[in-house]
């Protein structure tokens, strides 16, 4: 497979011995079988993987490094043709794998145990300095139709489908602000309506506080009075266009957007005429607005609602574009990184979508949404995923009454154990036995635990975790299958025939519903352009 950017390896000349792969096994043998080192000599460890870009192509002349918890570089090579590395460091302390090449995002792998060969590491390109980010009145891609995304978009199992689907919609409520509770200022704002009912401040002021308590039928009244006291203030005009589209008045919202563009033709206007059609269920006239809005104004939060649309619409090779160039324009807004970690998800790059989501996390430690996001992702992965096990860890001692927060740490814990017996079985089984306790209505740890049991043979008490996933969560399929097993296992079978009838008719009312959503989103033909840029910054 040819390297990409052109790297020529003859010209990297290296400092230390390169190993050719039966070398590499051959050390590795060695190094297992040799006794353990004394504390004057240092554990020689070697580490070994492949740098590819998010296409899978390899990179070559990537540098990589090994560095210790204060960031010092014990060792360092440089990727090879195919993109395969091999270093050797002796191991003190807890070590991480930097690697950087130019043109990409640099990206840091911690090394945990047992992961320091076969290591997968994807970079993500970014624009370089001479080719400065710009939006394009025809951007490398465009929205040329509408059809059926039952085949289109997304990648593996039908878990990890239903997964990218959850964080694909999860995706764009990110940075919305909850809605506010009515309290003593309702009251004053409306006694000041009493005393001057024909006041445009009066009405606006009322208006406004329901549309940002998000209680959009109650602020028409005010807000169409204002408007009639004074058609020309924008902001009173926006916000009632907010309160008819969200009251699904979008007829009445459409046309007064129209119009306040006849006078005004501004960026957040296109995005609110995009949300408008959005919610009257015309994605592709949506889409045509927010890209207009970002070509206007290039802001973060145009940005994230047309990447964020883009990506529940399952255009998901745009939506990541969007991200990455919203996430370069933005490098410090959590949302789009974890916009971008669920596009990359739902696009097959697991590993990279971990990394940007623990990025996320990593900018505001405080928010779960980046948390859930990843908990979510490893819950579904049949593999570690890099960094999961620590950010989730945190978010597990830093939340200890979140049952979400507890058990998607033991997820990340079984994915590096075995099944039922590995050395993090007992602490898996207590973690899912406090998610438990901080929620005893929570059939997901109910089911984990079970699914624990029975691995370990203990077939009775898993029932018993099995029914009680059933009775706090009917219509949580997968008890239901695995309920159906341990009866079959122990000779119930009318029992179980009765499990897996109703496992069969849940997952086609799943089925029916997730095909539900797929033709009410839809999703959009993606065809490449080639057309030049032609937008300013």
């Amino acid at each position: 497979m040819a390297c990409i950017s052109g790297c020529n390896i003859g010209a990297w000349v290296k400092s230390e011995m390169k190993l050719t792969p039966v070398f590499v096994l051959a050390l590795t043998a060695v190094l297992s079988s040799a006794p353990l080192a004394s504390p004057q000599t240092p554990m020689v460890q070697l580490i070994a993987g492949v740098v590819r870009d998010p296409k899978q192509m390899p990179i070559c002349g990537a540098i990589v490094k090994a560095q210790n918890s204060a960031g010092i570089t014990l060792a360092q090579t440089s990727t090879e043709q195919d993109g395969t590395f091999s270093l050797r460091v002796s191991i003190a302390e807890t070590l991480s794998l930097r690697v950087t090449k130019s043109g990409f995002h640099d990206s840091l792998l911690p090394l945990t145990n047992g992961s320091f060969m076969d290591l997968q590491v994807d970079l993500l390109p970014v624009q370089s300095a001479s080719d400065p980010m710009q939006f394009d009145d025809r951007p490398t891609f465009s929205v040329s139709g509408i059809t059926d995304w039952t085949a289109a978009g997304g990648h593996g199992s039908d878990a990890n489908l239903r997964a990218s689907e959850s964080l694909a919609r999860d995706a764009r409520t990110l940075g919305v602000a909850p809605a506010v509770s009515a309290n003593e200022s309702e009251n004053a704002l409306k006694a000041a309506l009493v005393r001057g009912p024909a006041s445009f401040d009066a009405n606006h002021a009322l208006g406004s506080f329901y549309v940002h308590a998000r209680r959009f039928s109650e602020a028409i009244a005010p807000l169409s009075k204002a408007f009639e006291v004074n058609p020309g203030n924008y902001e009173n005009s926006y916000e009632l266009a907010q309160a008819y589209e969200g009251a699904g008045e979008h007829d009445r919202a459409r046309d007064l957007v129209r119009q306040l563009l006849s006078r005004n033709d501004r960026a957040d206007l296109h995005r609110l005429l995009a949300d408008i059609e959005e919610s009257s269920n015309r994605p592709l006239a949506a889409e045509g607005e927010y890209e207009r809005a970002v070509q206007q104004d290039p802001s973060e939060e145009n940005y994230f609602a047309w990447a964020g649309d883009l990506l529940v619409h399952r255009a998901v090779e745009p939506a990541i574009e969007i991200f990455t160039k919203g996430a370069r324009a933005y490098p410090r807004s959590e949302r789009m990184l974890a916009g971008l970690g669920a596009a990359l998800y739902a696009n097959g790059h697991y590993g990279a979508a971990a990394q940007r989501v623990c990025d996320a996390a990593e900018l505001n430690p405080s928010d779960s949404n980046p948390y859930l996001f990843l908990g979510e992702m490893q819950q579904f992965s049949s593999e570690p995923l890099p960094c999961a096990k620590e950010k989730l860890a945190r978010f597990a001692r830093d939340q200890p009454k979140n049952p979400w927060a507890i058990f998607y740490y033991a997820m990340a814990l079984s994915k590096t154990t075995e099944p039922g017996r590995g050395e993090h079985a007992h602490e898996i089984e207590l973690l899912l036995e406090q998610a438990i306790k901080a929620d005893p209505k929570f059939a997901p740890a109910y089911l984990q635990l079970g699914i624990l049991l029975y691995e370990r043979g203990d077939s009775a008490k898993a029932v018993e975790q099995y029914q009680r996933s059933i009775a706090a969560d009917p219509n949580l399929s997968e008890a239901h299958f695995r309920l159906g097993q341990a009866y079959r296992r122990a000779g119930e079978n009318a029992k179980a025939s009765q499990e897996f009838q109703t496992f069969d008719r849940l997952k086609r009312s799943e089925a029916a519903s997730v095909e539900q959503h797929r033709r009410q989103v839809r999703q959009f033909v993606v065809v490449l352009k080639n057309s030049p840029s032609t937008a300013p910054k």
